[in-house]
C-alpha cells in the first residue's frame, strides 16, 4: 500500500530574489568612486612632492617607476608641419632627420612644450626625453621645445645650473594653460608624463 501525499501540503517553490535597481546603483557609483580616488591617488595629485633626488646625477629611464609622475597634456604638431617645427629646434641636422623619418613612419609623435621661468629666479635646464636633450634658459617668455614622443612619453626636467638655495622654478604652457612646477634643487630631477593632444 503507498501512501499519496496530503494534498493540502504541497512543495512551494521559492522566488528568486532579484536584486534590487538601488543596490545595483548603490554598487555602481561605490565602484566609480573607488575608481576615480585611485586615479586621482595614482595621477601624482596627492600632496607628495615629485621631485626626487637622482642617484649620480644622471636620469635613468628605467629608474623612476617607482616615483609618481604629473601628467601634462601638450599640444600635438601636425605630421604635415613636422618638418618645419624641427628646423626651429635646437636638433642637429642628423637628429632632424632621423625624428622626421619616425614620424612618417608613425613610430613618433611630435610635441609643443613651452617651458618658461614661474619663479623670475631665472636657471638653465636640461629636457629629457627618451634620448634627447635639450638644454634651455628659462626666461619669463616661454622657450617651446619640440619633444619626439609615441602617444605618451616620460620626460625629465634636471637642473643645468647651479639653483643656489632657492631652486629653478620652471613651468609648461598646456593644454590648459601655464602650470608651474615644483622647484628644483641641485641633484632633483622633475618627472613629466607627456600625453599629446
Amino acid at each position: 500500500m503507498t501512501h499519496s501525499p496530503d494534498p493540502a501540503y504541497k512543495a512551494q517553490t521559492e522566488k528568486e530574489e532579484k536584486p534590487s535597481h538601488f543596490r545595483l546603483l548603490m554598487v555602481a557609483l561605490a565602484t566609480c568612486a573607488l575608481v576615480a580616488g585611485a586615479g586621482y591617488h595614482y595621477s601624482g595629485s596627492g600632496t607628495g612632492s615629485s621631485t626626487a633626488p637622482l642617484a649620480g646625477g644622471a636620469a635613468d629611464q628605467n629608474s623612476d617607476t617607482a616615483q609618481p609622475r604629473d601628467g601634462v597634456q601638450l599640444s600635438l604638431i601636425a605630421p604635415d608641419k613636422a618638418a618645419d617645427a624641427l628646423a626651429m629646434s635646437s636638433f642637429s641636422e642628423k637628429e632632424q632627420a632621423d625624428i622626421l623619418a619616425a614620424v612618417k613612419r608613425r613610430e613618433l609623435r611630435l610635441v609643443a612644450m613651452p617651458i618658461f621661468d614661474a619663479t623670475g629666479t631665472g636657471g638653465t635646464v636640461t629636457v629629457i626625453c627618451g634620448t634627447t636633450r635639450q638644454t634651455v634658459l628659462l626666461q619669463p617668455k616661454p622657450t617651446v621645445l619640440i619633444l619626439p614622443i609615441t602617444v605618451a612619453g616620460n620626460v625629465d626636467i634636471i637642473p643645468s645650473s647651479d639653483p643656489g638655495n632657492v631652486g629653478i622654478g620652471s613651468g609648461v604652457v598646456t593644454m590648459f594653460g601655464p602650470q608651474a612646477l615644483p622647484i628644483m634643487h641641485q641633484g632633483d630631477t622633475l618627472g613629466l608624463t607627456v600625453i599629446a593632444q
